[in-house]
């Protein structure tokens, strides 16, 4: 990275930090290259290529990854530019290690989506699925992610880690419902890497409602005990309450 004349970097200021701290800093042009800007670089690195070597660096996680970098990389492959890469560390694969299950295979989401019907429709599609999911989020939007886990499927396991690998690192392991009270008087500041484990759990089309709703009529439970009884069975409350009021 010290011998590089052309340095593209998701934010200049940190690079700058990056390459002081471990006192490589040196003539580097160092050349702003974001998630906005990174159609516009392409002209740019050609440029920096025609003279020489030039590289890519995002402020965290790596480039490619739910960061800028690949339009960059795609373009460098289509013109003949040989491309070497040099990991450091990911949050995905950080997360993995850290998260103490068991797989050998899983959904990788990227950044979950903003809107809360969108991500009920993305959980309700891996729980049909019964997959392993695994997302980013960011802290403005995980407590809101929680309770909407929560009130969708209250007893689904999952392992919610912030801050990996830096000092305020944490990491909540158990039922959402668990994780939601073990969070509720934490600070959420940070990014968050989040895993959703669908895997045990019965995929929707498989309940039977009705026939449910009549064993617990039979049973004589009152309207709050079914909506109870839903969370035992991994099953929705409302669905469940629907067809036990029809009875």
């Amino acid at each position: 990275m010290a011998k590089v004349p052309v340095i593209f970097c998701e934010d200049t200021r940190v690079t700058m930090c990056l390459l002081r701290r471990y006192g490589i800093l040196n003539q580097q042009q160092l050349m702003r290259m974001d998630q906005h800007q990174e159609y516009r670089s392409m002209s740019q690195l050609d440029d920096a290529l025609r003279s020489g070597d030039a590289a890519f660096v995002s402020d965290a996680g790596s480039p490619g990854l739910s960061d800028p970098g690949a339009l960059l990389i795609e373009h460098a492959h289509q013109t003949g530019v040989h491309v070497s890469v040099l990991p450091g560390a990911s949050a995905l694969t950080a997360f993995i290690a850290i998260a103490g299950v068991q797989l050998t295979s899983f959904y990788f989401g990227g950044f979950l989506p903003k809107k809360t019907t969108d991500i009920n429709q993305c959980m309700q599609w891996c729980h049909q699925h019964q997959l392993l999911g695994i997302w980013f989020e960011s802290p403005r939007r995980i407590c809101r992610l929680v309770a909407t886990v929560a009130d969708l499927f209250p007893t689904v396991p999952v392992v919610f880690a912030k801050e990996l690998t830096k000092p305020y690192e944490r990491v909540y392991r158990g039922s959402i419902t668990n994780v939601k009270e073990q969070m509720s008087s934490e600070n959420t500041n940070g990014e968050w890497v989040v895993m959703v484990d669908f895997r045990q759990m019965i995929a929707e089309e498989s309940i039977d409602y009705h026939r449910i709703a009549s064993e617990l009529k039979q049973a004589q439970l009152t309207h709050k005990q079914v909506k109870q009884m839903a969370r035992l069975l991994h099953c929705s409350k409302n669905k469940l309450y629907q067809a036990f009021q029809a009875l």
